[in-house]
């Protein structure tokens, strides 16, 4: 296994435990990202994912983010989180979600996400 890209997966997985998600967009994401969400294109460049993100990490009051599994292969990542929050206006989000990651030249050209639960 890729001691590198082993390395990248465990910076991710922090950074996403922490909420840390719009630092960890700047950090691991390439510019040219492609990025879907259940099946449909969420966004097609670092500064999209960032922009729609920071929209949602705004609206969010509290959350615990819970590091549920991973596998990688060749440059291929897949992790499961569960994603416990509470919205600005209380509102509460649980879900599982998984992140499918392809990594090219150290940063994460595609992801995948889908909501398991």
């Amino acid at each position: 296994m890729n001691r590198e890209l082993e390395e990248q997966v465990k910076d991710f997985i922090t950074m996403n435990k922490n909420g840390e998600i719009l630092n960890l967009c700047q950090k691991h994401y390439a510019e040219n990202v492609l990025m879907y969400s259940n099946g449909v294109i969420f966004a097609s460049s670092k500064e999209e994912a960032y922009n729609k993100q920071k929209v949602f990490v705004d609206d969010i009051k509290s959350y615990n983010i819970t590091f549920v599994s991973k596998s990688i292969n060749d440059n291929v990542s897949v992790l499961i989180f569960r994603y416990k929050m509470v919205t600005n206006n209380f509102k509460k989000i649980d879900f599982m979600g998984k992140h499918t990651l392809t990594w090219r030249e150290g940063k994460i050209a595609e992801e995948l996400f889908e909501t398991l639960s």
